[in-house]
């Protein structure tokens, strides 16, 4: 009997290494690995984590549930959390929040309570900046060990650091850069160059 199918595998490890270590057949690896399709972690591209809240958000409300929208607070809170669910941690969110959530604007305290902050994730805007650089630290260790020794560690952490830093700022600013600029004790054109240089897009300051 004949068959012809075609293989999708997908995972959040670096099979590369495990290979490496002899903790995956090579050739199977091999065998897999035709096509690849990178895609980062939520972690890796907070900036698209309010976009895709809201859109699952109106996908619920679409399909007969309650409409429910994010204040500037909340979305800043899912973008300071790790997201060690990845998409599908987020689309879970989103159900409990249509159903569950009282009122049909939500806060960040709700968004908190929700997630519920497991397994040494941590949600930044309630956590010492010294502990989720701590936390950020072991968790490159834990998925990428050869990146504490590669030379990259110092710009690798502050990088992760800035990024949802600005962008939960400018989240809780409604993307003003003058005021996001403030809260941070930065100049508007210090701001405007880091958005540059991170690839951070946000409307001026009207």
């Amino acid at each position: 009997m004949r068959a012809d199918v075609r293989v999708v595998a997908a995972t959040n490890r670096d099979l590369t290494q495990q290979v490496a270590s002899g903790q995956f057949r090579e050739d199977l690896f091999y065998r897999l690995n035709v096509v690849p399709i990178v895609l980062p972690a939520l972690r890796d591209r907070r900036q698209d984590i309010p976009l895709l809240a809201r859109h699952f958000l109106d996908s619920a409300a679409a399909q007969g549930l309650p409409r429910r929208q994010l204040q500037p607070e909340a979305e800043a809170a899912l973008a300071a959390y790790d997201w060690p669910g990845n998409v599908r941690e987020l689309e879970n969110l989103r159900r409990r929040l249509a159903v569950l959530a009282r009122d049909e604007l939500i806060d960040p305290a709700t968004i908190r309570d929700m997630i519920g902050v497991p397994g040494g994730q941590m949600d930044l805007p309630d956590a010492g900046i010294a502990e989720a650089v701590r936390h950020l630290i072991e968790r490159i260790a834990r998925e990428r060990p050869g990146a504490l020794d590669d030379g990259t560690l110092y710009d690798r952490v502050i990088g992760e650091v800035e990024r949802p830093l600005i962008e939960a700022m400018l989240a809780r600013h409604g993307g003003n850069q003058l005021r996001a600029a403030r809260a941070l004790g930065l100049n508007r054109n210090t701001l405007r160059k880091r958005l540059d240089t991170l690839g951070i897009s946000a409307k001026g300051d009207d």
